[in-house]
């Protein structure tokens, strides 16, 4: 922003308040009207030619008003200061997981609905696939004659159940041995490399209890290793009048019902901390018109918690909201939140 005038800066922040309040094309006469400010609108219209001339302005329809293009949003975005969250909205995020257990899915999730419920978006949370997890415990349940509950504990307090379908009965005691046996052979090592000594591991192929726990443990291993991706306030998406037209909001809801998308959308890089997407910035075409701001934590889960909604949204008290529920969450983890 310094690199504008102080007109040019008025103008774009205007405009940007402006359409932020109404999804509408702004014109020069509105500006004219809520600035408050004594330009000429020869002067006006200038000053609005120079932003379009340098990429900060679209014009939707050659006789619309203009809308912040993505070049302008981060200039905007990259010139705000943190703004600290007021009382209420600051005593909601302590309060948060005050009681909560370290369970980091339970977390997840309550920062998906906390998010929600203050920005009045979008809140997701992610959670990459575990494949670099290391495991950490392991137990086996018998539920039916064929059918084993398996408890996988992964390094950092994330845990994995899943129901194992065995083709043969086994005793309780051969799967309390063999549980035994699957913790002393896999403990330790990443869930790719669990997944390699099933199959080759000869303490365990030679085990014929064993062998039938582990092919059917190999079968599931790839569920308890996808990534998990958990929403709150998904109504708030359909308030915006930017999915008032019909299909509009069909690949936001399209994207709720997979995992995989989420990994490429808010991570890039190994930076910690809160980051903004706009817009094109984001790599999927569908959010185009759309904009992410997320907080990565730090520490061996691979979790982002964040906030999406159109690319008018309030960033401000987004990156605000984003930065606090982190740093609070990254506290109850036991990490080293980044500061604000």
């Amino acid at each position: 922003m310094k690199d504008l005038t102080a007109r040019q800066r008025q103008v774009l922040e205007l405009l940007l308040r402006r359409h932020r309040a109404t999804a509408r094309p702004v014109g020069s006469s509105s500006l004219s009207v809520d600035g408050g400010y004594a330009w000429a609108p020869a002067t006006l219209r200038q000053t609005l030619n120079e932003l379009d001339e340098m990429g900060l302005l679209d014009q939707p329809h050659a006789a619309s008003g203009r809308v912040p293009s993505d070049r302008g949003y981060r200039l905007f975005v990259d010139g705000l200061e943190t703004v600290p969250l007021d009382a209420e909205e600051a005593d909601a995020v302590a309060r948060a997981f005050h009681d909560s257990t370290k369970d980091v899915e339970h977390l997840l999730a309550q920062a998906t609905h906390l998010l929600a419920d203050l920005a009045r978006e979008l809140g997701f949370a992610v959670q990459l696939a575990f494949d670099r997890g290391r495991l950490a415990g392991l137990e086996l349940v018998p539920v039916a004659e064929r059918r084993v509950l398996l408890a996988l504990t992964i390094e950092g307090g994330v845990v994995r159940a899943m129901t194992l379908d065995l083709t043969s009965a086994l005793a309780r005691a051969d799967l309390v041995r063999v549980a035994a046996l699957l913790r002393d052979r896999l403990v330790g090592l990443e869930l790719s490399e669990v997944r390699r000594r099933l199959a080759a591991d000869e303490a365990l192929v030679e085990d014929a209890a064993a062998t039938i726990v582990s092919r059917a443990f190999a079968e599931m291993l790839p569920f308890a290793a996808r990534p998990g991706v958990y929403f709150g306030g998904a109504s708030h998406v359909a308030r915006h009048p930017e999915f008032s037209e019909a299909g509009s909001l069909k690949p936001v809801l399209e994207l709720m019902d997979r995992a995989e998308p989420w990994r490429d959308m808010v991570y890039g890089g190994d930076a910690t901390g809160v980051r903004v997407a706009i817009g094109r910035e984001n790599p999927r075409p569908e959010l185009a018109h759309l904009s992410i701001v997320s907080y990565r934590l730090a520490g061996p889960w691979g979790a982002s918690i964040g906030l999406l909604g159109p690319r008018r949204m309030d960033y401000g008290r987004a990156m605000s909201l984003v930065g606090a529920v982190g740093r609070e969450l990254s506290t109850v983890l036991g990490l080293d939140p980044d500061p604000a």
